[in-house]
């Protein structure tokens, strides 16, 4: 039995966005948690129908009765705005109050590869939260997104001007995945939790090396592009520790999504990169 109204914490980010739109676009009443209700997103949001509500993930108190008053909970946090220990803090009073309020369905967006113990930072603050969901009795499914496209917005001008720069080894593939993706299978899972319970799925819709991404952005863009290996040690020192140690990551192991099979079995159409590239750039 489908779940039929969810919290969506995030919901004016671009991950707690596509699963609020995703959700709505099924019937689903979406109560969308921001931090400010009078921003843009938020009204866009209350415009296609969802009722939002204004509280902190970090404040218990805030979110209990918004916990209580739905039937799902979509849950993801943010790293890079609060670093290791608040991530962890608010990823588990979210559980923690859908545990104790009795929620039918919790659904978290990890990241890909955060079970393997990778040393990264940002992954591993998410594989904190999963134990605290693993040790939990909240029926939950966790995703765990790969690279996202939307992450080329912050190469858009290099990429513009010609260049796609980035860590990785030139015979290495990087799987990267639409935003939009994941908000169509978070959907997917609220409409049928009992299939769904209790897993985990790394979730990914293309898998390309350096040069191709950038025959995909030459297409895309209508000029050339080409493609520039950086070293991590050019990477640590123009984006920090926190993205060498990842490049480093994505060179050595690599994430490693199922992408046929996810197509396959479950009823989502997944985007490839040049799918992305053709509606966002």
């Amino acid at each position: 039995m489908r779940v039929d109204s969810v919290l969506v914490v995030g919901s004016t980010g671009t991950q707690g966005g596509a699963v609020a739109r995703h959700l709505l676009e099924r019937g689903v009443d979406v109560l969308a948690l921001t931090r400010d209700h009078n921003s843009e997103r938020a009204h866009a949001l209350a415009e296609r129908g969802a009722e939002v509500v204004e509280a902190d993930i970090s404040e218990k108190n805030s979110i209990e009765p918004l916990v209580e008053d739905a039937d799902g909970v979509f849950l993801m946090t943010n790293f890079w705005e609060h670093g290791y220990d608040v991530e962890v803090e608010q990823g588990r009073n979210v559980v923690d109050l859908a545990d104790d309020v009795g929620v039918d369905h919790l659904v978290f967006s990890s990241v890909g590869g955060a079970e393997r113990d990778t040393g990264i930072p940002h992954f591993d603050s998410k594989r904190e939260i999963e134990r605290t969901i693993d040790d939990s009795g909240v029926p939950a499914t966790i995703v765990r997104p790969v690279f996202f496209a939307q992450n080329f917005e912050g190469f858009r001008e290099s990429i513009e001007d010609g260049t796609l720069a980035m860590g990785l080894e030139p015979h290495v593939p990087l799987q990267v995945l639409d935003i939009e993706d994941l908000g169509a299978f978070v959907a997917e899972v609220f409409a049928d939790p009992d299939r769904y319970a209790g897993e985990a799925f790394e979730l990914a819709s293309d898998e390309l090396p350096l040069r191709a991404m950038a025959v995909r952005f030459a297409d895309a863009l209508e000029h050339d592009v080409r493609a520039r290996h950086l070293s991590i040690e050019d990477v640590r020192e123009s984006q920090g520790e926190e993205f060498a140690a990842m490049f480093e990551w994505f060179n050595e192991a690599g994430y490693e999504s199922p992408i046929d099979e996810l197509q396959a079995d479950h009823d989502v159409d997944f985007h490839r990169l040049e799918d992305f590239l053709e509606r966002a750039w």
